[in-house]
């Protein structure tokens, strides 16, 4: 029986054996079901720009995802197919936009199933192709180096800021002061991005949540001196456990943390800063759809802030 598949630069999208096959030379590469999936509908939609959001909630279902599992299952793609971060000849990033799959390079191909897999030459993975993990975007990092994202104004909330270097023994204060205003420049310029781009001269405030519950954790809700702030059920009563095992390991590494959140529509704005005598580190994060599963975004949350714990300079 006939079946009509789309191909993408002569490579035939086999769904069901979650590989591409090569129409020249009937050569197979095994991409991960997400980054399939990615490139399915970008090829059904080939000729269109399709938002982040879109891809997002069309790819991963409303599941809860790192915010490079995108960028880093187009680089997978780019890979696979023998295009370019580059050039982009066939998958294409529109700045301030999102990604297109270019028409020219896709077609609708009519084959037997059966002679799909009689033309198959043993499985060669993709070299590049990570453990498929859509919750922990540090695990999905590419060796190589990841294509740029769609430029947009909230781009500030995607990116990992560097850490300035310090030397111990310096002034404790003088570094600490010099940190929170880095996170509250950081925080201004993303949420005009975030939700305020229409809302010119819109006054942020932070508030204390839960103030003395934790010992070397503070926690802030970031949100705007019009509105009412986001019930505190809706995220503090799903990540506080996870807050309390953190809270308990760098306690006893002598670390502070403090943490900025913000929720708009679907998106979790999530910034935590980690301070100790002789090194800081910060992470900003967006978090799709965090509501969905709380379990994940309990994992990400963890997974995520062990890491940026373990890359502290230790004191002397």
């Amino acid at each position: 029986m006939n079946k009509t598949y789309y191909a993408v630069n002569n490579w035939l999208i086999d769904l069901p054996s979650g590989s591409i096959v090569s129409l020249i030379s009937g050569e197979r590469k095994r991409l991960g079901e997400y980054q399939l999936k990615l490139l399915d509908v970008l090829a059904t939609n080939a000729g269109k720009i399709l938002t982040r959001e879109e891809l997002t909630t069309l790819v991963w279902e409303r599941r809860v995802i790192g915010n490079n599992s995108l960028p880093n299952a187009i680089h997978a793609l780019r890979t696979a197919l023998e295009d370019d971060g580059k050039t982009q000849k066939i998958i294409k990033t529109i700045p301030k936009k999102g990604y297109l799959l270019e028409h020219a390079w896709c077609r609708s191909v009519e084959q037997e199933s059966d002679e799909i897999d009689k033309a198959v030459r043993p499985a060669a993975p993709v070299t590049d192709e990570e453990p498929e993990d859509e919750t922990l975007p540090a695990e999905l990092a590419p060796t190589g180096q990841p294509d740029p994202e769609p430029e947009s104004d909230s781009d500030a909330q995607r990116e990992e800021i560097p850490s300035p270097p310090l030397k111990a023994g310096g002034r404790f204060h003088q570094r600490l002061a010099a940190f929170l205003a880095l996170i509250v420049l950081v925080l201004g310029s993303a949420a005009a991005g975030w939700h305020y781009a229409n809302s010119k001269g819109a006054r942020l405030i932070a508030t204390e949540q839960e103030a003395g519950v934790y010992s070397n954790i503070r926690i802030y809700e970031i949100s705007e001196a019009s509105r009412l702030a986001m019930n505190k059920e809706d995220f503090y009563s799903k990540i506080k456990d996870t807050l309390y095992v953190i809270n308990q390991q760098i306690k006893s590494q002598s670390v502070t943390m403090t943490v900025y959140y913000q929720s708009v529509d679907q998106t979790l704005n999530y910034t935590f800063a980690l301070q100790s005598r002789c090194d800081s580190k910060q992470l900003v994060m967006a978090i799709y759809h965090w509501r969905i599963d709380p379990t994940q975004l309990n994992n990400l949350l963890l997974r995520e802030t062990r890491r940026k714990i373990n890359e502290m300079d230790v004191c002397s």
